[in-house]
């Protein structure tokens, strides 16, 4: 898909902007491990925390992040997420990979992954911040023999009421290499879903319908919006459209929340400029317009 290629990168290089050598020192030091001849180790303090990669004794990277807990590699097999060896060649580019977890405490927020290319410079590929996806890791998948990286949309956490009560979607991201050393942008295809059959639509139809007359605030941002928001995502963004016509403009007056405010937060979502250029005749609040700079 050209588009993916040319859109915008999802995840910037961000990291802490204190002295790596005032926290990567022996007394915070906290877990190491060897890819090759390469030496990684992390090093954790109360407000900072600073990984480091050496050769010998010669340093190639040092890099803070906020104080938390580091994991290096994905070696947590918690909700059947498999184990990646550290030094693996997670984007394809033919390097050795790093996967690092990072968790700064709180509850429904707070993890993020960093994924580094360990040759022929050590760099920061990507940092995920998956907020309240604790499951969020990589993945091969068998088929084509490719690392995906899996984890959810958030951006409606708390949306319109309690984050039980809130829609958030399963997203799935491909690296996609360039010039300027590559990014990852939204899988589109792996995310792919047929289309309801009747039945089903009835069932959700339904649901959302009993929640519209019984002014349910608390039932619609999953019997409406998460419908929407899982026909944005998964190909079916004229059904989404359908979707909202169907319930009528009840749906969408006092108490519940309007269209225009669920789209003024999908396009805060760190996806939009790979999901905007999908969605087919968009009603004006949820239409996409290109960055000024590929104009």
């Amino acid at each position: 898909m050209i588009w993916i290629a040319a859109a915008a990168p999802l995840f910037a290089q961000q990291q802490s902007n204190d002295d790596p050598a005032t926290v990567c020192t022996a007394h915070n030091l906290d877990s190491t491990a060897m890819v090759g001849q390469l030496k990684i180790s992390a090093f954790l303090t109360e407000f900072t925390d600073c990984l480091q990669v050496a050769s010998g004794t010669k340093v190639l990277y040092r890099g803070t992040m906020d104080g938390g807990s580091l994991i290096l590699g994905q070696t947590d097999s918690d909700f059947g997420i498999p184990v990646i060896r550290n030094g693996t060649d997670v984007t394809g580019r033919g390097h050795p990979d790093l996967i690092v977890s990072h968790f700064t405490g709180g509850t429904h927020c707070c993890m993020s992954h960093y994924l580094y290319e360990l040759a022929p410079v050590v760099r920061l590929v990507a940092k995920f911040t998956d907020t309240h996806d604790d499951a969020a890791h990589f993945e091969r998948d068998p088929k084509d023999g490719h690392y995906y990286y899996h984890t959810a949309d958030w951006i409606f956490a708390y949306w319109p009421t309690g984050f039980a009560l809130s829609p958030s979607e399963a997203v799935i991201l491909r690296f996609v290499d360039d010039a300027n050393g590559g990014a990852y942008h939204v899988a589109f295809d792996k995310m792919a879903k047929p289309a309801p059959t009747q039945a089903v639509w009835n069932k959700k139809l339904s649901a959302a319908q009993k929640a519209v007359n019984a002014g349910a605030v608390n039932d619609i941002g999953l019997a409406l919006w998460g419908v929407v928001l899982d026909f944005l995502y998964t190909g079916h963004s004229d059904l989404a459209w359908k979707f909202l016509d169907a319930l009528g403009p009840k749906a969408q007056q006092k108490p519940f929340p309007p269209l225009s405010e669920f789209c003024n937060l999908l396009k805060r979502s760190a996806y939009w400029p790979d999901l905007g250029p999908t969605l087919k005749d968009p009603p004006a609040p949820c239409s996409y317009s290109p960055p000024a700079s590929t104009k």
